[in-house]
């Protein structure tokens, strides 16, 4: 019975790893073709240092225009998002404003 365990543990083992080939392209990878269509910001954290391995790989390989690509789509999105006050960014700076001015509206007014 042990041998039989063993047995089919080591070659459980011997044949677990499939050996992978790599992509030919590295421009065609998922997590770029997310990163354009969602943003970069929808990348996983713990997939990012694989999408900065990947993004160097494609600007050594010549994909130099993609990656740009990437970048300003990121950029219009941001520029269209932020049109909107709608993000905890802008309450905050909007409450803190805010504040800010009642408070030296305050000063002035109680002031003799």
């Amino acid at each position: 019975m042990r041998y039989c365990i063993s047995f089919t543990f080591y070659f459980g083992l011997l044949f677990s790893q499939e050996t992978v080939l790599p992509d030919e392209n590295p421009c065609d990878h998922p997590l770029l073709s997310l990163a354009r269509e969602k943003g970069v910001r929808a990348v996983p954290l713990k997939e990012y240092f694989k999408y900065r391995k990947i993004v160097k790989v494609c600007n050594e390989q010549g994909g130099q225009l993609f990656i740009e690509q990437i970048a300003q789509r990121d950029l219009i999105r941001d520029y269209y998002r932020s049109k909107e006050m709608a993000s905890w960014t802008s309450t905050h700076a909007i409450c803190v404003f805010s504040v800010i001015f009642y408070y030296f509206l305050g000063l002035g007014v109680a002031t003799k």
